[in-house]
């Protein structure tokens, strides 16, 4: 199949180019034309509206929020992720990494610890991985990958990481620490107003204690389980960065190749240094901070130590932080684009194939109404397959 998407203003990796064609043919970019030419087959009118690249989010959690949209509500699996990509592929996002929590937190005294959702439970875990898994061997509206979040504290999780991986449906390995007083929760108050606000004084305290006091994974079991992943093509990345120390360790022991939220300035600096990526979340873009007292993305942007940016929890923000970012502070919109397409495929290795308008590249794109208060799609193209589902009233 041939499509042409004619009078657009394209947004390329270095440039925007007006007025302009680009071909697809079987999927795939065949050509991106300086002038909109007659159009050869199947046509898309952009009529000045932006083309840019599919948004490639290689962090979020949110179909936790889909397929548990009430605590103890879980819905069908493959429900929700069907349901969950006709808003994504709306919100311009053609490449999904969920990023599912690997968590079981065993207190000293033995037994589980429960803690937050239940999407977050082992077994309620296991069938979402299964069921990303098979959403990205399936033709869908977007492309499904798996990014297992594999908490330092979840001792017993190392057998299903590894089961997983060896399934071959494993797109990203992230290792965290969020023990309180260090990482995201330095400021254990902090830690109480987001997760465990519910809490007595009493029980807060406690909950606090047995985080602290259970059993971690050892530097050299972290080391061998990041050195598995590579091992199987699979990149690693960090989370909540904290120190040079911590970097130095994830990047030359771990070889992780993203740092995900380093918490200050001066940290995320350290980890491009070191040639690492780093993340910041959309989110905290649209909301002007971090919920976790912790670095403001846009800082991070303005100052040019993050590299990328995710939605983490909200998905709408991602195209509207792009747009944010050129429109109220003056930086250039391919610039920007690039932050959410580019950069991201780039970071986690699938920059060859997906995230930038370029002949030879997989078709996925999108054409962007900015003319009004709030970018829109209003056209999304997977794979080189307009999707029917886009609607605006």
């Amino acid at each position: 199949m041939k499509l042409d998407i004619i009078r657009a203003n394209v947004i390329l990796p270095d440039q925007i180019i007006k007025n302009s064609r680009v071909t697809v043919e079987d999927g795939v970019i065949s050509g991106v034309d300086c002038q909109s030419l007659a159009p050869r087959g199947e046509t898309i009118d952009a009529r000045g509206a932006y083309l840019m690249p599919g948004m490639i989010d290689i962090h979020s959690d949110h179909i936790e929020q889909v397929a548990e949209p009430r605590p103890g509500c879980l819905m069908d699996i493959d429900f929700a992720l069907r349901e969950q990509e006709k808003q994504l592929i709306n919100q311009g996002i053609t490449t999904m990494f969920h990023s599912l929590t690997l968590f079981r937190l065993i207190s000293p005294q033995g037994g589980d610890v429960r803690y937050g959702k239940a999407t977050r439970d082992a077994d309620c875990f296991r069938r979402l991985a299964d069921g990303v898994i098979a959403a990205g061997r399936r033709r869908g509206l977007i492309r499904h990958r798996l990014h297992v979040r594999f908490e330092i504290g979840g001792t017993d999780g190392l057998p299903v990481l590894t089961e997983l991986m060896d399934s071959g449906g494993v797109s990203l390995v992230s290792f965290m620490d969020h023990t309180p007083g260090q990482g995201q929760y330095r400021d254990v108050e902090r830690f109480r107003q987001y997760a465990e606000r519910n809490l007595s004084a009493e029980q807060f305290a406690e909950r606090v204690e047995q985080r602290r006091a259970a059993p971690k994974l050892s530097r050299e079991a972290l080391v061998q389980a990041a050195r598995d992943a590579r091992g199987r093509g699979i990149p690693v990345s960090s989370h909540d960065d904290d120190c040079a120390e911590k970097i130095d360790f994830v990047r030359d022991g771990l070889g992780a190749s993203v740092s995900e939220f380093p918490v200050e300035t001066d940290v995320a600096r350290y980890a491009r240094s070191k040639g690492m990526a780093t993340l910041g979340g959309a989110p905290n873009i649209m909301l002007g901070y971090s919920h976790s007292g912790n670095m403001s993305a846009t800082d991070g942007v303005l100052d040019g130590c993050i590299s990328c940016i995710c939605s983490d929890y909200y998905p709408p923000s991602m195209l509207q932080a792009v747009f944010k970012l050129h429109t109220e502070f003056g930086l250039p919109l391919h610039e920007t684009a690039r932050l959410a397409t580019l950069a991201p495929a780039e970071a986690v290795g699938i920059g060859a194939r997906i995230g930038s308008v370029a002949a030879g590249k997989a078709a996925d794109l999108l054409v962007v109404d900015a003319s009004g208060p709030m970018a829109r799609v209003t056209a999304a193209i997977t794979n080189g397959v307009v999707s029917s589902t886009l609607n605006y009233v």
